[in-house]
């Protein structure tokens, strides 16, 4: 063979041994092309469900009701919701959460969550406030891929209102349990008395079974107080308005509290119109009309109640939603110790009750002024009392008339 046969062969040979490596290099450059697509699929996909977690989480701190906080672990806060900006103030760029939020005790239960401790529910005040603050760490994944706190949320919400319902709970338990232990400590010694021979003496007797009686309607105001309140919390006490003589409805009750007041020796005087007809439900209205009257027999000594009515227009009450509206105003005057001036703006708060240092022989859930408010207000009228402190009391209450 001639020498240019071999360097043809010598040249075949290379451009053959090219053209295989530029094959594999093409399927290389595809499976690469192919490979890139992928992962821009997946990255595009991952972008787009980091967006939508980004647009919940924003979602979710507008629409909470709590104060939400992200603080990092070198302090600065990296999220904070509406709720907490108008809690704190608004968050400049530059402040740290402490410089933020001005309280040190906060940033001690951050610095104690990122430091890995499980931290119970705190409790700090704010502006009157008692809010409560929950903690909870953010753990990322550090150089050596161990988990390690690296920020803290922050969840923080007002309890003020809970913590006074708590206490007024514990007030009511506190209440109703002295209010019981009193009548029956009484009810067992007078029978107790009866029973050692007080029967004998039957003047002593009737006096006994009086006070018997008088300590049983103490506990029929209790319970029947109790029973109201259940209901209205509950909403099973719709009103069923109808028109009613105002006369017959004051005097069933004063038929069942006469002899409460008899044996205090006071006088119960009604001066109603009895053709004055007002819209209301007889039962509830009632119980209004007997916590009035019973309210009045309680703090007075002598003297007595007296519960009149009159049609009126342009009416005193306070807050009252049409003045020119016509009006009945019902009045239970009663000429007991009068009402503190500093006190009597109070008196239709639950569990609310009068100094009892000024009155050590009375006693009560404070719920029956709550109860006469409630019912009367959901018959669209208003109650209001008045007392220089000094020399009885008269509350005033509005209905509707007939229409």
């Amino acid at each position: 063979m001639s020498i240019g046969w071999w360097i043809a062969a010598g040249l075949l040979i290379v451009v053959i041994g090219q053209l295989i490596v530029y094959r594999r290099l093409k399927n290389q450059f595809r499976q690469t092309e192919a490979e890139t697509l992928r992962l821009e699929r997946k990255l595009s996909f991952v972008r787009n469900e980091l967006a939508e977690a980004q647009t919940r989480r924003k979602k979710l701190l507008a629409a909470s009701t709590q104060a939400l906080i992200i603080v990092e672990k070198d302090h600065r806060v990296s999220s904070a919701n509406k709720v907490a900006r108008r809690l704190f103030g608004p968050l400049e760029q530059a402040a740290t959460f402490t410089t933020w939020t001005r309280q040190h005790q906060l940033r001690e239960l951050v610095d104690q969550t990122l430091a890995g401790e499980k931290m119970p529910p705190f409790y700090f005040s704010k502006d009157d406030k008692t809010l409560e603050v929950h903690a909870r760490s953010i753990k990322g994944r550090s150089r050596d891929g161990k988990k390690q706190p690296v920020a803290v949320a922050l969840a923080i919400h007002d309890v003020t209102e809970l913590q006074r319902l708590s206490r007024a709970r514990r007030d009511f338990v506190a209440n109703i349990s002295h209010e019981l232990r009193t009548p029956l400590a009484s009810l067992r010694l007078l029978t107790e008395t009866l029973l050692n021979g007080a029967l004998d003496d039957q003047s002593m007797a009737v006096n006994l079974v009086n006070k018997i009686v008088a300590q049983l309607d103490t506990l029929y105001q209790l319970a029947q107080e109790l029973l109201d309140l259940s209901l209205i919390e509950s909403g099973q006490a719709p009103l069923k308005l109808a028109a009613y003589p105002l006369r017959s409805i004051v005097q069933a009750q004063i038929d069942q509290l006469l002899p409460q007041a008899e044996r205090k020796k006071l006088s119960l005087t009604v001066d109603i119109d009895p053709d004055l007809k007002v819209l209301a439900d007889e039962t509830m209205m009632g119980r209004v009309v007997t916590n009035l009257i019973h309210n009045g027999i309680k703090f007075t000594e002598t003297g007595g109640i007296t519960i009149s009515a009159e049609k009126i227009s342009g009416l005193p009450a306070p807050k009252q939603t049409d003045p020119l509206e016509d009006w009945v105003m019902v009045s239970v005057a009663d000429t007991g110790v009068g009402i503190p001036p500093d006190e009597i703006s109070r008196i239709f708060e639950r569990f609310y009750k009068i100094d009892r240092a000024r009155n050590r022989k009375q006693s009560g859930t404070g719920l029956g002024l709550a109860i006469a408010k409630h019912i009367v207000e959901a018959h669209g009228g208003r109650i209001w009392a008045e007392s220089d402190g000094k020399s009885g009391t008269t509350f005033y209450f509005t209905l509707p008339p007939e229409e």
